[in-house]
């Protein structure tokens, strides 16, 4: 994991694999901490990266960072660096998906600690906009999610046209897992849940691995 600066942070990028069954988890997180070393912190924009995991043994590359130029450059660059050729050899071959998330939260900085990443998408129900959807999230942010220690931080994204996401970062997985399913029977919550398109939501939680 590396945290570079505490820039506020307009885009995540969400690379959810699996890697091959010859690649042991010490040799894929070595391979995640030089390709960190010898790339991701020397370039320009890059706020924070670090790798979790979830119960499909799949895994996933977050990153932060302060402009969407900055993902541009990554990608151009990367393919030219040694230590992230290694790390690519490693991903099962088909298995990579790749989400940019616009953050619709202005000033959002990185938790300074937290284990676990909640990560849900959707798209909204027809009666409803981007706006209904930021305002709804503020009103479970103040009336719900600051009742918890756990929660450390919390935002509103855009994949793309239609599909929206619902990041939550918490200090631990069994407590996350846990206020997430509170959502359900939460007055503040439930508006959330009814914007949302029930055959479209796709939820899971990645806990922090390096």
């Amino acid at each position: 994991m590396i945290r570079l600066n505490q820039n506020f942070a307009v885009a995540m990028e969400f690379t959810t694999f699996k890697k091959k069954e010859s690649v042991t988890d010490d040799a894929l997180i070595n391979a995640v901490l030089q390709l960190e070393s010898t790339f991701l912190k020397h370039q320009k924009g890059i706020l924070f990266h670090c790798l979790v995991r979830n119960s499909d043994n799949a895994y996933a590359n977050v990153l932060f960072v302060d402009n969407k130029n900055a993902l541009k450059e990554l990608e151009q660059n990367v393919y030219d660096n040694e230590a992230a050729k290694t790390f690519f050899d490693m991903i099962a071959e088909g298995s990579s998906s790749i989400n940019f998330h616009d953050i619709l939260k202005t000033k959002f900085t990185i938790p300074t600690s937290f284990s676990c990443v909640e990560c849900g998408t959707f798209t909204l129900n027809n009666t409803f906009t981007s706006e209904d959807l930021i305002a709804t999230s503020t009103v479970i942010e103040q009336k719900y999610l600051s009742k918890f220690e756990n929660t450390k931080a919390h935002f509103i994204g855009q994949v793309d046209d239609s599909t929206y996401s619902e990041i939550t970062f918490g200090e631990t997985l069994g407590q996350t897992k846990e206020i997430c399913s509170g959502y359900t029977t939460n007055t503040d919550c439930l508006p959330l849940l009814e914007m949302a398109n029930t055959t479209s939501m796709k939820l899971d939680f990645w806990y922090l691995i390096a």
